[in-house]
């Protein structure tokens, strides 16, 4: 009984670690690209989200706060933002386009391409500037 006893003291005492730190700010993404199949000759689509500069999350407000001021200057839609399709030891350039502001949505940005004909049947990646390689594939 007494080890029980002291066991709980022992747990209520020790401080818990503090939750995980989370960030609100997303970095670029590529929407609808999972399952990409991209044909040589065909023309596609491509659309993407959250191409900023900069990021307000290092103050968070509350409801009820009033005025919320933060340390970073607002973030601005990324200009020229390039898209390429890497496949084997060949990189092609798809577009550039401007990030803009679609309704509330800052950041989003549409790239309209065709596939160059040179792209084989495999594995392939579609980059964009600020973001990780997005797996797809060409049939």
């Amino acid at each position: 009984m007494v080890l029980l006893v002291a066991g709980m003291l022992a747990v209520a005492v020790v401080p818990s670690a503090p939750p995980p730190a989370t960030a609100s700010c997303a970095g670029p993404s590529l929407e609808g690209v999972e399952r990409l199949v991209l044909q040589p000759g065909a023309s596609f689509t491509v659309e993407g989200v959250s191409f900023v500069d900069g990021c307000q999350d290092s103050m968070g407000c509350g409801v009820g706060c009033g005025a919320c001021e933060h340390d970073e200057p607002p973030p601005t839609p990324m200009a020229d933002v390039r898209l390429q399709l890497v496949q084997r030891d060949r990189t092609w350039d798809l577009g550039v386009a401007d990030a803009g502001t679609a309704g509330d949505e800052l950041g989003r940005v549409t790239w309209t391409f065709r596939v160059p004909e040179g792209a084989r049947p495999g594995r392939a990646r579609l980059v964009a500037d600020g973001m990780e390689p997005v797996p797809i594939r060409v049939r």
